[in-house]
């Protein structure tokens, strides 16, 4: 016995059925069964430019000392430094004959 407006009811209908509808589209549509192609080797391509020049290597430098006030992170480590010593630099891009060619300095 309680009247009801039609136009309440539809836009609930609407709502209800915006909804129901799935937020995203099933798997299915994003799997892509490549298995097959996993298995194949693939064959470089001979045109493919070869690599020129010594590998690289890791240079060790001198081992750190202890000390009992380091600060806790690397970022507090960098930020400490970058006060007390501005301008120096904190890293050092080689070229391959051993010559720096970049170097960053603290701000």
């Amino acid at each position: 016995g309680v009247p009801v407006n039609s136009r309440v009811s539809s836009k609930i209908q609407q709502l209800l059925n915006t909804l129901k509808r799935p937020k995203r589209p099933p798997l299915k549509e994003f799997f892509v069964d490549d298995f097959e192609e996993l298995l194949e080797v693939q064959q470089p391509d001979p045109n493919q430019p070869k690599p020129e020049g010594n590998q690289m290597s890791v240079l060790k430098g001198e081992p750190l000392g202890v000390v009992t006030n380091w600060p806790p992170s690397l970022l507090a480590a960098l930020q400490r430094w970058g006060t007390t010593q501005p301008k120096s630099p904190c890293l050092t891009a080689l070229d391959t004959t051993g010559k720096a060619i970049y170097t960053l300095t603290y701000g």
